[in-house]
């Protein structure tokens, strides 16, 4: 249960405590308002009811962008933060970052909420990507309005109380402390330092031995009393980036809110063929049609067995199987080889329900039970090619 409500290791549920005197008890959720602000049984992995943890904030905010709104109708405006932002969100959940917030042209993100020990790291990563990706979209925006469009990044790392903030159903996961504020005046400080990426002192210190540093300026930030080092920061250091961003087997992208996986060369399969993929929690089988590629959860809706074997075919002979394997039609089709239902494979959906005993059963089933209602769709998942292979989008 204190795994489930994601408590912190300083807090105990009472069934924990072991009284050794006497106790005075004080009820903390006094009524219906508390106690829709304190649940936490239903709520998403991101809501917490509040902790203290050393993150890396993540401050971004566009170069002249009052002027630039000025010269933009309102569509474009939109449009232009739209594609920024699309973008620079990717970066940021490919390096385990989590988006705060978007505050008008601004953005903030922080590193570390699950206690990743590579988050400073992580942060400076994202950093420098964003600004490659800013680098690429110049000659774009300049060709469409004619702008010279730039940001400037400024990061911090310490202690902030991670929590859930806001109106009951429209809470959001927040950063609250000096650390954000600091990290805010850090990007603030690039103007002055006519810089790009500044970091501040105790972020250095957590990864000064992997990034490239082109100069430091000492500055006094708004609201400090003392003059403090900030870092300009132009790069990882060589074996660090190769380390970091190195390029596995399967690799992973975040695209459109959606986690892709490349799963292979697109000629590898050839049309009508099909293969299936083995991931920690499932199998997925992926096959090509002639003009798409369809992938889908290797398992029965229904009956919860494999609608293609991995076994080899002699092996799978042996066992002497009621059914054969699973067909697919000429029109993306899936007939289930254990009840006989068809399933569209671009949608998921029931096309042709089983061919069941009065008692819906299916032959060979009978001990399962009826199977005639909860008529489950099939697990699909999207598809898509690029650079010459095929990625499947898992969530």
């Amino acid at each position: 249960m204190a795994d489930r409500l994601r408590l912190a290791d300083e807090v105990r549920l009472a069934c924990q405590l072991r009284p050794q005197g006497e106790l005075r008890v004080r009820r903390l959720v006094l009524d219906e308002t508390d106690l829709m602000m304190t649940s936490q049984l239903c709520d998403s992995a991101a809501t917490r009811s509040g902790e203290s943890k050393r993150v890396a904030i993540f401050f971004s905010d566009i170069v002249g962008f009052t002027s630039l709104s000025e010269r933009l109708s309102p569509y474009d405006v939109m449009y232009l933060l739209n594609r920024y932002f699309a973008q620079v969100g990717e970066i940021i959940e490919q390096n385990d970052g989590f988006i705060d917030n978007f505050i008008g042209d601004g953005l903030m993100a922080i590193f570390g909420v699950d206690d990743q020990p590579d988050a400073p790291l992580r942060a400076v990563n994202a950093a420098l990507q964003t600004l490659a990706t800013v680098d690429r979209l110049k000659p774009f925006f300049a060709s469409m309005y004619g702008i010279d469009f730039d940001i400037r990044i400024g990061l911090n790392y310490g202690e902030a109380v991670i929590g859930t903030l806001g109106f009951v159903g429209h809470e959001r996961l927040t950063a609250i402390g000096d650390v954000v504020n600091l990290a805010s005046r850090v990007e603030a400080a690039n103007k002055d330092a006519g810089t790009r990426l500044l970091i501040s002192e105790a972020l250095h210190d957590q990864i000064a031995d992997k990034v490239e540093v082109a100069d430091y300026v000492r500055v006094r930030l708004r609201g400090t009393g003392e003059r403090t080092s900030l870092f300009e920061v132009i790069g990882l250091k060589p074996e660090i980036d190769a380390e970091l961003n190195a390029r596995h087997p399967r690799e992973t992208v975040r695209h459109a809110g959606r986690r892709w996986v490349r799963a292979f060369a697109e000629d590898e399969l050839q049309p009508h063929e099909r293969r299936i993929l083995t991931f920690e929690d499932f199998d997925i089988v992926v096959v090509r049609g002639p003009d798409t590629y369809c992938a889908f959860n290797n398992a029965c809706p229904h009956l919860h067995l494999p609608l293609y074997e991995r076994r080899n075919p002699a092996e799978v002979e042996t066992l002497n199987l009621p059914h054969t394997g699973s067909t697919i039609t000429s029109d993306l089709g899936l007939v289930c080889r254990w009840h006989q239902s068809c399933f569209d494979l671009l949608t998921g959906e029931v096309r042709n329900w089983a061919k069941l005993q009065p008692d819906g059963t299916s032959p060979g089933f009978e001990f399962v039970g009826d199977i005639s209602k909860n008529r489950t769709s099939l697990t699909v998942y999207p598809c898509r090619t690029q650079d010459g292979y095929v990625w499947i989008g898992l969530e």
